[in-house]
């Protein structure tokens, strides 16, 4: 694993950074990256599964989703995220499976 500093910046303060954030304090999750949108400002710099450990120098571990969100917004054109990067890819495909029980079997008759 890796701890990043990713600078992006954008043209437009309307223009979406191109991805999707997941978890926070308040879903008891670590906040990470869910999705990256091709030809996006982010595109190329962050990867699905990355861990956001600090928003423009703010820690980021301890923030709800809406606090991180804000945080984003309120950047204006440019954007620093440091993120923990994990190289080998095994433990973004862990971190998608369920951690429960399966809630909605449609394949099992009741």
């Amino acid at each position: 694993m890796t701890t990043m500093n990713i600078q992006m910046s954008k043209q437009n303060v309307m223009e979406p950074w191109g991805f999707r954030l997941q978890g926070g304090q308040d879903f008891r999750q670590q906040l990470t990256i869910k999705k990256v949108q091709p030809n996006s400002p982010c595109a190329g710099r962050l990867s699905a599964g990355d861990s956001v450990l600090g928003i423009n120098n703010y820690d980021s571990r301890q923030l709800t989703h809406a606090q991180a969100q804000n945080l984003i917004r309120q950047s204006g054109n440019n954007l620093q995220l440091t993120v923990l990067r994990n190289q080998s890819g095994l433990e973004r495909i862990d971190s998608l499976k369920p951690k429960g029980p399966v809630k909605f079997s449609p394949w099992r008759q009741q």
